[in-house]
């Protein structure tokens, strides 16, 4: 009976809470067993934890968001460049099309001035032809006094003379009409000369304007053609860094686990196995735990996934495994001691984060 009182006693008096307010009155003292103190610190342990994943997650939270918009940010530049970049090209387009309507309609216009020249040199040969112009000029160029011994041999008959004079009026009317047409003739193929030259020194300003405006356009087609090209090597080198990031992690299947092991030709755990890979592979530093690795890099959903991401599990409470997403629905990681380096399945464990660490 003494021992099981002595015990009671003990138990109840070991841990004892006074209260001293601050006044002159007596002191409050409080006795609590073992169990309820050790109860009380389990439960201040368990809130204190509690904060501190809330206050992490919110953080990491808000890291994502953070990310988000610059990516929203970015997706709407891009966008806008490509609106103004397609606005530029259809004006350029439509500015070609005019260009090119004006150049058609000034053809034709050409063609309908050479059009009109050919008749007008027709029509002077009609003319000519009527008024016996190539007659004229010929008895034109013969000597004077020939003209002059024909009258007296036509006077020698009954009339002669005035035949011959009616003759010589008839042709000063034709000479006189021949004249009135040789001398507008010039002025009219001047007039037309001077209007078809007119023509093709505007056409040859819009061909200048023309030519000007086809090399803006062609230059932007250029620039752009090389910034798609640029684009498509780049996403090739990216993607084949990705590539040879699966394939150095493959050459590895087999190798030991070791526990906070670096290398994974002597032995390496999780960790150590990405960090090792992606820092020989593409030079990227990680952190030296799975949990300080799923901080860094962006966070990308399984279906966003590509060989080279980063794939991490938990146990329930923190991540405590990494792995390298190989494509296809399958990781390549160190294991555990028993299994070493070896490739499974993305679904072995369920994955709770997915983190793209390459930066593209």
């Amino acid at each position: 009976m003494k021992w099981k009182k002595f015990k009671k006693e003990r138990i109840s008096l070991d841990y004892t809470i006074m209260l001293v307010p601050h006044s002159q009155k007596k002191p409050i003292h409080f006795k609590t067993p073992v169990w309820t103190f050790g109860v009380i610190f389990l439960g201040l342990l368990v809130l204190t934890g509690a904060c501190l994943f809330f206050a992490g997650s919110r953080h990491q939270l808000m890291q994502v968001r953070r990310e988000k918009e610059q990516l929203e940010q970015e997706w709407e530049r891009l966008a806008q460049q490509k609106q103004l970049a397609d606005q530029e090209n259809e004006i350029l387009r439509q500015e070609q099309e005019l260009q090119k309507q004006e150049l058609e309609d000034l053809e034709e216009r050409t063609r309908n001035t050479l059009r009109d020249l050919e008749e007008l040199v027709e029509r002077e040969g009609q003319i000519r032809q009527e008024l016996g112009l190539e007659e004229i000029y010929t008895s034109s160029d013969e000597p004077q006094d020939e003209r002059a011994g024909d009258v007296p041999e036509e006077t020698a008959e009954d009339g002669a003379a005035i035949s011959g004079g009616e003759t010589q009026e008839g042709s000063a009317e034709i000479s006189g009409t021949l004249r009135i047409a040789s001398t507008n003739l010039p002025l009219i193929l001047a007039e037309n000369t001077a209007d078809f030259q007119a023509i093709q020194a505007e056409m040859g300003i819009l061909q200048t304007l023309l030519a000007e405006k086809t090399g803006q356009y062609d230059g932007y087609l250029s620039t752009i053609e090389e910034q798609k090209a640029a684009a498509a090597a780049e996403k090739a080198r990216k993607e084949a860094l990705r590539a040879s990031i699966v394939t150095s992690a493959a050459s590895y299947i087999g190798n030991s686990y070791v526990y906070g092991g670096n290398d994974p030709n002597t032995g390496v755990d999780c960790s150590g196995f990405t960090r090792y890979i992606l820092g020989h592979t593409a030079g990227v530093y990680l952190n030296r735990t799975a949990a300080e690795q799923s901080g860094q890099g962006k966070t990308v959903s399984i279906e966003e996934a590509r060989p080279g991401d980063l794939v991490f599990y938990s146990n329930g409470s923190s991540i405590n495994h990494v792995a390298i997403y190989a494509g296809d629905g399958q990781v390549i990681h160190a294991s555990n001691e028993r299994v070493g380096i070896t490739r499974s399945n993305i679904y072995y464990r369920t994955p709770v984060k997915i983190k793209n660490v390459l930066g593209d």
